[in-house]
């Protein structure tokens, strides 16, 4: 912040701007969070549901309730924790402002999955990061390819910055896909899970190194492919302090609400007659992503693609370099199997997805059309899981043994030794 002697100036004098912009940023606090709601109704609205979801689990209201509640009333503390995280960022340099973003930009999945590793939801925690990559490539990038399309008949972007994001994200699904694919292979026993926790430690270390890499590359190298030209420096509605205020009371309320909410998917599921998979994958990353979505679809509109896909896309990266290795390496300290040997279903969705995303911003423009390919992308996803019940995911995982077992027996055409809890699960019926 610059300072200035008192004196007048005239009115449009340049001291005199900042000087009328250094008074706006020392606002109190309590004035910038009403004028940041006032600025966003609907969000702010959700407000509400904290208070309510938080006493519900005080009340021992039902799971479902208790579930619903939380729900909405973590959706607004996302949204106060992406704006403070912006203001903090403006009040400090490029690089440490690249540092705050990088660590509470996604601070909301990291509590859902760290909750989630502690309370042994092992399938939620890989569902949601599969599912929170998905939102961003393709419901919010669609979304806001269509949006944008509506006014805009052609759009251009950054057609450098888009191939870096995109290559890295086929780098990241390259060390997802490896241990999968090992786990499938391999034998079904303790020696090869090991092998397979070993496996997904050291590649986390390896992707968090890279992340780092893209980091230095993104505030640093090669700022310019990642900004918009058009791009103006908005005032922060929170000085420094207040930001901090903010952002520590909705990150320790965001904690307390889902951790309630971790504890009442397991009745949930039974009440709604739907599976894990599909409360991870599209119900979770709504969570996280409200407020970003929002973000990147009114970019979209005001034509700024850079800012849009930066949202978007970047939040993919940040999900798959950042939050996925962290994940795996906070289950290594609770002591849970937490590793990158996700479903292959999961991981099938998730390179095609990938290969579409990298095709469509290959060219360096987009149009409503490929929105809406994206938006039906994710919407027939979102369907594939929604019909599919608890009981149908159980029955998944059993047959999966079955063909393991087999598998094992059948090996290289030699006959392996295997246990009679094998034999009972070849020959359990669906």
């Amino acid at each position: 912040m610059l300072s200035v002697e008192l004196q007048p100036l005239s009115a449009d004098s340049p001291v005199a701007g900042s000087t009328e912009k250094a008074s706006s940023s020392t606002k109190p606090v309590y004035q910038a969070f009403r004028e940041t709601c006032v600025d966003h109704p609907v969000l702010a609205s959700f407000l509400i549901f904290v208070p309510l979801g938080i006493t519900s689990h005080a009340l021992k209201c039902s799971d479902p309730t208790i579930f619903t509640l939380n729900f909405l009333g973590i959706v607004p503390l996302a949204w106060l924790i992406g704006k403070t995280t912006e203001d903090l960022a403006c009040h400090t340099n490029q690089v440490l402002g690249g540092l705050i973003n990088a660590t509470f930009g996604n601070v909301v999945e990291m509590l859902l999955c760290c909750w989630g590793i502690i309370y042994g939801q092992i399938t939620v925690v890989q569902a949601t990061l599969v599912g929170s990559i998905l939102s961003n490539l393709l419901l919010v990038m669609g979304t806001s390819f269509l949006y944008g399309g509506f006014y805009h008949q052609r759009q251009v972007f950054n057609q450098e910055g888009a191939k870096v994001q995109s290559s890295l994200l086929l780098l990241a699904l390259l060390t997802l896909v490896l241990p999968t694919m090992f786990s499938e292979l391999e034998t079904k026993n303790d020696t090869s899970m090991q092998e397979v926790l070993l496996m997904s430690r050291m590649g986390s270390f390896f992707l968090l190194v890279v992340y780092a890499q893209y980091l230095y590359f993104q505030i640093s190298t090669h700022a310019d492919l990642f900004q918009d030209e058009e791009e103006q420096d908005e005032e922060p509605s929170f000085f420094f302090s207040g930001a901090m205020l903010v952002l520590s009371v909705a990150t320790v309320l965001t904690a307390i609400m889902s951790e309630y909410l971790i504890q009442s998917i397991e009745a949930t599921v039974l009440n709604f007659g739907t599976s894990k998979e599909f409360i991870g994958i599209i119900v979770l990353p709504i969570i996280g992503n409200a407020a970003e979505h929002y973000t990147a679809i009114i970019m979209a509109g005001r034509n700024k693609m850079d800012l849009s896909l930066g949202v978007a896309v970047g939040s993919g990266c940040q999900m798959m370099l950042l939050v996925t290795p962290i994940t795996v390496l906070m289950g290594w300290y609770a002591d849970e199997p937490m590793s990158l040997n996700f479903h292959p279903f999961q991981i099938a969705v998730l390179l095609v997805s990938v290969l579409i995303v990298n095709r469509i911003l290959a060219n360096g423009e987009t149009n409503w059309l490929e929105g809406v390919m994206l938006v039906n992308a994710y919407v027939f996803i979102a369907m594939m899981y929604f019909l599919q019940t608890e009981a149908q995911a159980d029955r998944r995982k059993e047959s999966a043994k079955k063909e393991s077992a087999v598998h094992n027996i059948f090996r290289s055409g030699r006959i392996y030794f295997f246990t009679p809890n094998d034999i009972f699960v070849i020959f359990t019926p669906y």
